[in-house]
Formats: C-alpha cells, sequence, structure tokens
C-alpha cells in the first residue's frame, strides 16, 4: 500500500523527452507534488502545509542554498534565516522535527548538500545524491535519462522497505 506515501520533488519527478517514467512513476507512487524550479522554502512550506500524522514523505530535497522567500523569481543566496523565522532554525530542520526523522526519507541533489551539515546530523537525510546517478545515466542536459531513474527508483525502493517495511515494485 503506498497510499500513505507522499513524494515531494523537483524537475527530477517530471517527464522529459528522455523520461517517459520518472522515479516516482516507475515505483506506482501518484501523490506527488512539486515542479522545475521549485525552491527549498516552497517545499518545506508544502510538507508543513500538508503533513499528516501516518504520512511517510520523500523528499526530493531541492537546491539546498537556494530560496524563493518573496516568490517573484529574486532568489538569495543563501536564504536569510534572520529573527523574522517563524522557525528560527532553517526549514528543512523544522521540517524534520516537525514530522518526524522517521516519516522522512531526504533525498539531496547534488553535492555538497545538507548530508554534510553538522546542524543537519538525521539519519533520514540520505547520502544518495540523484545528481550523482546522471554522471553515468545523463540526458545530457543535467538530469538522468531513463536508466538514471530506474537506478533512482531502485535506491528508494530498498530504502522504503528498510525504513518503512513497505514493498515497492519497479515497473517498467
Amino acid at each position: 500500500m503506498t497510499s500513505n506515501i507522499v513524494v515531494v520533488g523537483t524537475s527530477w519527478i517530471e517527464r522529459t523527452p528522455e523520461v517517459q517514467k520518472p522515479w516516482p512513476e516507475l515505483l506506482g507512487l501518484r501523490n506527488v507534488w512539486g515542479h522545475s524550479g521549485v525552491t527549498i522554502d516552497a517545499q518545506c512550506e508544502y510538507i508543513l502545509d500538508n503533513y499528516k500524522p501516518g504520512m511517510n514523505i520523500i523528499w526530493n530535497l531541492t537546491h539546498w542554498n537556494q530560496s524563493d522567500p518573496r516568490g517573484d523569481g529574486t532568489y538569495i543566496f543563501p536564504y536569510d534565516w534572520g529573527p523574522r523565522d517563524k522557525w528560527g532554525k532553517l526549514w528543512v530542520k523544522s521540517v524534520i522535527e516537525t514530522v518526524g526523522e522517521s516519516n522522512l526519507l531526504i533525498y539531496p541533489i547534488y553535492r555538497p548538500s545538507l548530508f554534510d551539515h553538522h546542524w543537519l546530523d538525521y539519519e533520514c537525510i540520505k547520502d544518495f545524491h540523484l545528481g550523482d546517478v546522471r554522471k553515468q545515466h545523463g540526458d545530457g542536459r543535467g538530469h538522468c535519462n531513463q536508466e538514471g531513474h530506474v537506478v533512482i527508483a531502485t535506491q528508494i525502493a530498498s530504502d522504503v522497505l528498510a525504513e518503512w517495511f513497505e514493498q515497492l515494485d519497479v515497473k517498467l
């Protein structure tokens, strides 16, 4: 049963001419949110606004130092986590602390990533970086081809089984 699994993603969950079945679709996951260009603050707000107890989230974490707090395409590098931040901490830490580490599997895309940040020493942040897969299975435009999505789906299925005891099959 995959009804309690939500995928929060980026352009890495979208179809392209080279990818007819992105990794969530290969795994039969239908509750998917995200889009190309989504920022970390938007992903976090989505999770915090929509989380319900019992929900498990696979989070295809966007570029960790990118944020668009005004929502107008004016990116701030890095985001200012100043006194106006209602959480007083990083967005990601607030999501992990609110949702619970056992309900999250977080996959960074590129290196360096949050995996290496000493503030976020959580086992739910995986050292499987989606961007690494494109080195062997690239589409020529910075993303993975279909084979790369099969590799990603296989790894995520293995992690879901290990963490949540739920079997996801890769359906080509």
